[in-house]
């Protein structure tokens, strides 16, 4: 197995194109995949995330589901690197699976009562988009998430 720091080089946005393209796939192979969720890694945190979220992308639901929180929280800003990669592949996600933690995180943006929590919900409103997991929601989660639809990208 190869150190976590020698993919974390080659992830990262300063190496070579055919070096990044190893490390996506070297990633695909670590067993935590916390290592890869907006790590922070010898200063170089963001310049890993985009490659990280290409790796987990292509993972099946089962190996994602354990870290849904956190990859839920890369939500919170989708200008952060990987956040949109993050987020079409949550879009076909399980809704089923997706429903629980999804829950959780919305009323954590709720319960936070400021604009970062505002923004974040119109953020995870695009997960509407994931047409089984807005069967699952509750009508007032669906029905509040429905006013933050698409109220970021205007």
């Amino acid at each position: 197995m190869v150190d976590i720091n020698e993919i974390y080089k080659k992830l990262s946005w300063h190496s070579r194109f055919g070096e990044q393209l190893q490390g996506i796939e070297l990633a695909k192979e670590i067993d935590d995949l916390s290592l890869l969720i907006l790590p922070c890694a010898n200063g170089e945190s963001k310049g890993l995330w985009e490659n990280c979220a290409r790796a987990l992308y292509v993972m099946s639901d089962d190996r994602l589901e354990p870290y849904l929180p956190s990859l839920l929280e890369w939500l919170q800003d989708l200008n952060w690197p990987g956040a949109l990669i993050i987020m079409d592949r949550l879009k076909v996600f399980s809704g089923r699976k997706l429903k629980k933690s999804f829950i959780e995180t919305y009323n954590y943006a709720v319960e936070l009562n400021n604009d970062e929590g505002l923004i974040w919900l119109d953020y995870l409103s695009e997960l509407l988009d994931n047409q089984e997991l807005k069967e699952e929601l509750p009508e007032d989660v669906l029905e509040h998430l429905q006013k933050h639809y698409r109220n970021w990208d205007s």
